[in-house]
């Protein structure tokens, strides 16, 4: 028996999985931002995810950066209260058996890779559009070599602050030019000030997809895939077409595009990711 768990910035899920090539219906809640919080909460729910039947080993998905043992996230930008707490520990202990812990994009990316839209494909790139903005790149069905991950959301596509220009002369803040700050679910509602879901102004729209392209742009000419997936709760309002149109625009080093693809396995895509991480671990 698995346990299958996906820690996202705005929700968490968890599954088990007793034939290793499915799981059971998950349970989905809401990501305490507190640490203890988020523990309490799941040793009040181990009745209903199955501590009756023995747990073999324990997968986990979350954001941030990991530290080299991949115990704990080092580096967040929403679970600040998450940074340096021992979740490989804390789980070990509740479960008693073996803990894995990847970062949550890699795992949902190598989910679409074996299982969904990027199923065939030799070198996979996917990006998830939510809350946050990551990404992975999938080498033959495996997490290609990295040293802390990937963080394709933190990329800077904003270098003279045009949208976000310095105040009073302080010193720039590089992070309001990235990826991230300008097309992720959080910054159009900060931006905005509505969630995207809320938004039908098509010029607004036409700028967050400019935003997505021009990191793809960079993406692609530094993984070079053969697919591109995107995933994440945005890429239900965006358009692939219109996507591919501002790329077309902006990436002219290579003969072609790779292929652009949605998510297929949806908001599951992590749970199926670390079924196979489980596997080859």
């Amino acid at each position: 028996m698995y346990l299958l768990f996906d820690i996202g910035a705005t929700n968490s899920r968890l599954a088990l999985s007793q034939d290793y090539n499915t799981f059971e219906k998950p349970l989905i809640f809401t990501t305490p931002q507190n640490f203890n919080d988020w523990i309490d909460r799941i040793k009040k729910e181990k009745d209903l995810i199955g501590m009756d039947r023995r747990i073999q080993k324990v997968v986990v998905g979350i954001r941030g950066i990991l530290n080299k043992e991949k115990s704990m996230i080092i580096k967040d930008t929403y679970l600040n209260d998450w940074v340096d707490k021992p979740l490989k520990e804390r789980l070990s202990e509740i479960f008693n058996s073996e803990v894995l812990i990847e970062n949550d994009a890699s795992l949902a990316g190598l989910g679409e890779a074996v299982k969904g839209a990027g199923k065939g494909y030799k070198i996979v790139a996917y990006i998830t559009l939510s809350t946050g903005i990551g990404g992975v790149r999938i080498v033959d069905g495996k997490i290609d070599a990295n040293r802390f991950g990937f963080e394709p959301g933190h990329q800077i596509i904003d270098c003279d602050g045009t949208v976000f220009p310095h105040i009073n002369g302080k010193e720039k803040d590089w992070s309001l030019g990235e990826l991230e700050s300008l097309a992720s679910g959080k910054s159009i509602l900060l931006r905005f000030g509505k969630n995207p879901q809320e938004i039908t102004d098509k010029n607004i729209w036409r700028e967050i997809h400019k935003n997505i392209a021009v990191g793809l742009a960079n993406t692609i000419v530094h993984w070079s895939p053969d697919v591109v997936v995107l995933g994440g709760a945005l890429v239900n309002k965006i358009t692939i077409q219109n996507i591919i149109l501002e790329l077309e625009k902006v990436l002219k080093i290579f003969p072609e595009l790779p292929l652009i693809k949605k998510s297929e396995l949806g908001d599951f895509s992590g749970l199926y990711g670390g079924l196979e991480y489980s596997k080859q671990i």
